[in-house]
């Protein structure tokens, strides 16, 4: 069967940002929530819309590198973890629909 990632949406929680729902291998729903809500991220980052939005591209990059090597001590292969999911969502491709569909690449999620 494997694990299934039902959806990711904004979390209801004061501090979180996004809350995941996944479906376990026994038939169990899981949340995790992640994030912290109100700071920048690649995605915000990235987002001319957004407040955080940096105009230059290397510059997004270096933000971004920055939060890796502060949070190089994590480990962002247990999926199901806050860590992990900030890692490969927040902190990963430009958009959260390309950052989505890399993590269930991934990590082969359904």
């Amino acid at each position: 069967m494997g694990i299934k990632l039902l959806k990711i949406i904004d979390s209801d929680l004061t501090t979180k940002k996004y809350s995941a729902y996944f479906l376990l291998d026994n038939g169990k729903e899981k949340k995790v929530n992640f994030g912290q809500k109100g700071a920048r991220d690649f995605i915000k980052i990235n987002d001319k819309t957004s407040k955080f939005y940096i105009k230059n591209s290397a510059e997004r990059e270096k933000v971004k590198n920055a939060y890796l090597k502060r949070h190089a001590n994590e480990d962002w292969f247990k999926f199901l973890t806050p860590a992990a999911l900030s890692r490969w969502i927040s902190w990963n491709k430009n958009t959260l629909a390309g950052s989505i569909a890399h993590y269930k690449n991934k990590f082969k999620l359904n």
